[in-house]
């Protein structure tokens, strides 16, 4: 894919979804869903800044959006996207039939294994996922690593087998019953969240070869965070340049929420012309892709753990989300 910048899009807050990890509550996620702008506009917008985009829709749940299927059609004409969903709307069968899939750099599909139970959820995402794999779509099945989904992980790896598939553990961060993560994880979860990505990485090995690029969400390798993530604070970084974060209105952030940079529906988008120190938390999988010089300052292992923990009890004071797409 040759493309000029990425966009992570945060299209719409409301899932039908409500997984007790999710950094939104229930309020939001159940919120009636909102649209700024008809699927041709929002053509318009992206094809009117006279860049080639890379696209990454997420949420709420993206294939809730009225029109996704040509949503997504129109945007590839021109550019590229990649999805976060949890397939299990029908709009999915409908973008599989119009949407090439050589203009898509991936689909990771949350498999969510509790929520689909209370749901009854696994037919509707087997059938999604195989119109998806018919067509050749690169994709991915992630699930979050909760201790809860750890214990189950061999079930998950039972229900995919039949369609030639394998979960791939999706750090937790947040949360979670008072504790926090990926902090708290414990020695043996470590080692079952281990073993599990070294399964994964030689499962999707054949499919991902040969690409120049691999995706975005690099969840393969969320094994080297099982101790801590990065500290990117005050380090160089093409947001704002090459990447955005874009949330439904169509505002136009650097990243994370801060520093805007214009509405892509109003057309006034004036991206940064330089790499610019890091001033916020959103995503340590973007983070990592357009960071502009290496990670030399981290905090100390033992207040690693202390710092973070900080930083989330702040942002929860706040009611600001944590990180919007994370756990899809």
């Amino acid at each position: 894919m040759a493309y000029d910048l990425e966009a992570d899009w945060h299209l719409l807050d409301t899932c039908n979804y409500r997984c007790g990890y999710c950094f939104f509550g229930p309020d939001i996620l159940g919120a009636k869903l909102r649209t700024f702008a008809e699927p041709a506009d929002w053509k318009r917008a992206f094809d009117a800044t006279g860049a080639t985009w890379l696209i990454h829709m997420t949420g709420g749940e993206p294939s809730l959006y009225p029109g996704f299927a040509e949503l997504c059609a129109g945007l590839t004409d021109r550019h590229f996207i990649s999805i976060n969903s949890n397939l299990t709307h029908g709009s999915i069968e409908n973008f599989a039939r119009q949407v090439a899939p050589t203009r898509v750099s991936f689909i990771n599909a949350g498999l969510h294994l509790d929520e689909r139970d209370r749901r009854s959820g696994h037919d509707v995402f087997r059938r999604n996922l195989e119109a998806l794999l018919s067509r050749n779509f690169t994709t991915l099945v992630s699930l979050v690593a909760t201790p809860a989904a750890l214990r189950r992980f061999e079930e998950a790896v039972a229900l995919l087998r039949p369609l030639d598939m394998f979960p791939i553990p999706k750090l937790f961060r947040g949360v979670l019953d008072g504790k926090h993560y990926p902090d708290a994880y414990s020695r043996d979860e470590k080692e079952i969240f281990k073993a599990a990505s070294r399964a994964a990485r030689a499962a999707y090995e054949r499919l991902l070869a040969g690409r120049e690029e691999g995706p975005s969400l690099d969840m393969l390798n969320d094994d080297r965070y099982l101790d801590g993530l990065p500290v990117y604070a005050g380090t160089l970084c093409h947001a704002g340049e090459r990447f955005v974060h874009v949330v439904p209105n169509g505002d136009v952030f650097r990243c994370g929420g801060t520093d805007l940079l214009g509405n892509l529906l109003e057309g006034t988008l004036r991206l940064r012309q330089a790499p610019m120190p890091c001033a916020s938390s959103h995503c340590y999988y973007f983070c990592n892709k357009y960071i502009a010089e290496p990670l030399v300052a981290r905090a100390p292992p033992r207040e690693k753990p202390r710092l973070r923990q900080k930083v989330l009890a702040a942002l929860t004071r706040a009611g600001l989300p944590l990180r919007q797409t994370s756990h899809r």
